[in-house]
């Protein structure tokens, strides 16, 4: 039985694959370099296994060869819960890689809660622009979307600001405590995007969308092979396809795939490495 993992710092989606069935199980997100070993084990513990686990695959935020220490923290708590040596942790970046081109190459980007991309070619990551997080970068994301709805609403740029106050129930004053002095402003950010995607008719907030994923295209693909087709991962991503779509293609890009997921292509891409390791008589 492969349990396949992929995991943001919000939620973490679990696949039981034994290739004949499969049981999809969601859970919180697991960040290696952001959760604690004692958050790691309690998310783990929302798992309801009870087949033997022969082996992980795990592909996350904060995870693979930039966060050694990180990756090797979560590799014990996995081989602790599920007694398996048999355990591989690649980054989200990795995850969004195969899921899109499998073994092929192209541009694979995310688009959630933070943004991310690379070149990638044989289900590897050949090269990556620093997505920089969102305060110096993550561009087109739903942390970046959040911020700048935000900024054009209470200087006036946006006029939306009565309905987003009475809809949300939120004030100014709980706005800056939950930006500058609680944890995860990035994820409460990101949770303003239902009010974005439900006002995108609004010409402002489509001016402000379409915008921000030209920024993220200008900044972020430019240093990629331009003849390369992109592909797009991620609930931001999924909900504002036409638009991303429409924004990258006005900066000169060819666009392919867009999914919320990668849990299809990833299945895919490990059916393929299994009968690849199988045809050359590896076990």
């Amino acid at each position: 039985m492969i349990l396949l993992a992929d995991s943001g710092s919000t939620k973490c989606t679990w696949i039981l694959d034994d290739g004949s069935r499969r049981r999809e199980i969601r859970t919180h997100g697991i960040n290696a370099v952001q959760h604690t070993d004692a958050q790691i084990r309690a998310t783990l513990a929302e798992l309801p296994v009870t087949e033997p686990v022969t082996a992980v695959r795990f592909y996350g935020a904060g995870c693979g060869t930039t966060f050694p220490e990180a990756s090797r923290r979560l590799h014990d708590e996995l081989a602790r819960r599920f007694a398996t040596d048999d355990i591989t942790i690649e980054s989200d970046l990795t995850a969004a890689a195969r899921a899109l081109w499998g073994r092929g190459e192209g541009i694979a980007c995310i688009l959630g809660t933070g943004s991310n991309s690379c070149h990638c070619r044989n289900g590897a990551v050949v090269s990556n622009t620093p997505p920089l997080g969102y305060i110096l970068g993550d561009e087109g994301s739903g942390a970046a979307l959040g911020r700048t709805l935000l900024n054009g609403l209470f200087k006036g740029q946006i006029p939306l600001r009565e309905e987003f106050l009475r809809t949300s129930g939120l004030t100014y004053e709980e706005i800056i405590r939950r930006v500058y002095r609680e944890p995860f402003a990035n994820r409460f950010l990101a949770s303003l995007a239902p009010f974005i995607r439900s006002h995108a008719d609004c010409p402002e907030v489509r001016k402000m969308v379409v915008g921000a994923f030209r920024e993220f295209a200008r900044r972020n693909l430019s240093g990629y092979p331009r003849g390369l087709t992109v592909g797009c991962i991620g609930g931001i991503a999924a909900h504002f396809e036409k638009l991303l779509r429409e924004a990258l293609e006005t900066e000169g890009y060819r666009v392919g795939t867009i999914v919320e997921s990668p849990a299809e292509g990833l299945i895919a891409y490990h059916h393929g490495e299994t009968n690849h390791r199988t045809e050359l008589g590896i076990r």
